[in-house]
């Protein structure tokens, strides 16, 4: 509307908030049963292992992001600030050639300058050492916190860096959260490098976020989609760490990888989350910050939970954007009276992003529940076929839902008119948040 409405204001409006195509090099698909040049192994598809129920979703990541599901990872879960750095700061420490960083929002706080400085050091011994930010995430980084690093070897690049001739790259943000060390290592989840936490504890509230630890063949996949950017953000072609053979693969899980964004195909996160969902039997479990769903990510879920699935979705009662949980609160009634239980936390904000599927299946990561996550940003989550990692988060997750408030439909049916047009507005922005 505002586009033919505004004939000024609009067309520069839309650049700004309305474009999303973003073209790149892609990565070479690596199709099953065919060897990945870059990795050195060959990437083969284990769909016949998962159970079957499941299947069909593999599949489909499988076609829409070139990873097949891979066993014989071995996956740690950490979570809470001090755990998640702690163990990303020994992995740099006992780093022998390589290490590639690469985070949405990484600041020049405590945290920030602590690894920046564990960065130097290694870089000095002389490992490889590569640091990628987002441009709006990491924006407050200055010269003053860069130039140490480049001094010292470590190499720096922003992703999507604003300029004039990109007006909409403010909104193509590449919001992963994720480190590879010697190709043998990797983490990914929910946190950046910021001591935001800290801010929240002085309000007596917890900031949580999840990370996981894995060896094996993810790694394998997770640095190619950190070479991708890495190459498509500074033109330099960086060869893949050769994996080690099958029998020497460490863990039991079995891992596929969900790199997604506006240069692969559209609404593919969005098309995995509903393939998901209606894969589910028993219980579905959704614990996210931010909860702005797609009209169809809702009748999926609406769907399961009248076909007899438990659905139960967790959030903190204030996140950190008071705009986004009014926008939230739009999709309250109509999930409520289609049997959907919701419940929100006080004591902390969840960061968390996850989603458990009867107790053995889960999809982690960083990405949110809302629409910049599904069509704007690049994410990189991934799917965890293990019942008994599954079962671990399950109980956590209950645990939590045990301190939490259930929101009542009621309160919700007593609204007034001016209230109901307010909800009403916010659910008509709630793609630009």
């Amino acid at each position: 509307m505002s586009f033919f409405l505004l004939p000024f204001l609009g067309p520069f409006g839309y650049l700004l908030v309305g474009y999303s195509n973003f073209k790149r090099r892609k990565r070479p698909r690596p199709e099953p049963q065919k060897k990945l040049p870059e990795a050195g192994f060959v990437m083969r598809s284990i769909r016949g292992e998962i159970p079957a129920s499941f299947a069909p979703t593999a599949h489909l990541v499988e076609n829409l992001t070139g990873f097949p599901p891979m066993a014989g990872n071995k996956i740690r879960f950490f979570e809470g600030q001090e755990s998640i750095y702690q163990a990303l700061t020994q992995a740099i420490l006992e780093a022998q050639q390589t290490i590639y960083l690469e985070y949405y929002i990484f600041r020049s706080d405590s945290v920030g300058i602590h690894f920046r400085d564990l960065l130097i050091k290694k870089a000095k011994e002389g490992l490889k050492v590569k640091l990628l930010v987002d441009h709006v995430g990491s924006f407050s980084l200055n010269k003053r916190f860069i130039l140490p690093l480049q001094q010292a070897g470590v190499e720096f690049a922003f992703f999507g860096s604003l300029t004039i001739k990109r007006p909409w790259g403010f909104q193509l943000r590449n919001h992963r959260k994720l480190a590879v060390i010697d190709g043998a290592i990797a983490f990914m989840g929910s946190q950046n490098i910021c001591s935001d936490y800290k801010l929240w504890r002085l309000r007596k509230l917890d900031w949580v976020d999840n990370q996981f630890h894995i060896q094996g063949p993810g790694v394998a996949q997770l640095e190619s989609v950190f070479l991708e950017d890495w190459d498509f953000t500074t033109g330099q072609k960086i060869p893949s760490t050769p994996l080690k053979p099958d029998p020497l693969f460490p863990g039991t899980s079995i891992l596929q990888l969900l790199p997604t964004g506006p240069d692969e195909h559209e609404h593919a996160l969005e098309a995995i989350l509903m393939a998901l969902i209606h894969s589910a039997q028993e219980r579905i479990t959704l614990l996210t910050p931010y909860f702005v769903p797609t009209e169809s990510i809702a009748i999926s879920l609406e769907s399961a939970a009248r076909r007899g699935v438990k659905v139960d979705i967790l959030l903190p009662r204030k996140s950190d954007h008071w705009l986004v949980d009014a926008a939230s609160k739009s999709w309250y009634w109509e999930l409520l009276k289609n049997g959907i239980s919701i419940y929100e936390t006080p004591a902390a904000f969840l960061h968390n992003k996850q989603v458990t599927v009867d107790s053995r299946v889960t999809l982690i990561g960083s990405a949110n529940m809302d629409e910049r996550s599904f069509r704007l940003n690049f994410e990189c989550s991934a799917l965890i076929y293990d019942s008994e990692m599954g079962q671990v988060l399950q109980d956590a997750f209950n645990q939590r839902l045990a301190q939490a408030t259930a929101v009542q439909l009621h309160s919700f049916e007593s609204l007034n008119l001016l209230a109901r047009i307010r909800n009403g507005l916010f659910k008509l922005i709630s793609p630009l948040l």
